[in-house]
């Protein structure tokens, strides 16, 4: 039996695209919906030093798996993952820290979300723009 692997690549500008590799079915051909996040937000009490990534998204799968990993200045920062139900849910990570930002517009952050569901996989990359920091250390 072929594994099947199906991946969607969000660019920070918002278009998707459908990554099909040799011998990897498109989910089309196959009658698969699968998940995807809706949009991101950060919220901080904190100055901008710590705070919390939200990710809205929406799944067709019962008990998908997700990884979010939250990128800071283009570094790998932090993640976190877990499962999620069919129908519209959110997801949380939190930074416990800051780095000190390398630019006046504050620190450039993003966040990656990988959903899996068997030989399944979709990724998407929510940006969330330069946040400010005031007292930041990193």
């Amino acid at each position: 039996m072929r594994r099947t692997e199906r991946t969607i690549i969000t660019t920070l500008t918002g278009l998707s695209m459908l990554a099909i590799g040799p011998g990897i079915a498109s989910a089309a051909t196959q009658g698969w919906d699968f998940c995807g996040s809706t949009g991101a937000t950060w919220s901080t009490s904190t100055a901008g030093r710590s705070g919390t990534v939200t990710v809205t998204g929406d799944c067709a799968t019962v008990n998908a798996n997700w990884r979010m990993d939250v990128y800071v200045n283009g570094e790998w920062w932090v993640y976190s993952q877990g499962t999620v139900k069919s129908g519209t849910h959110t997801i949380r990570t939190k930074a416990p820290s800051m780095p000190k930002p390398n630019d006046k517009r504050g620190n450039y952050t993003y966040a990656k979300i990988t959903y899996t569901y068997g030989n399944w996989k979709n990724v998407y990359e929510e940006d969330l723009g330069y946040l400010p920091c005031t007292g930041c250390t990193g």
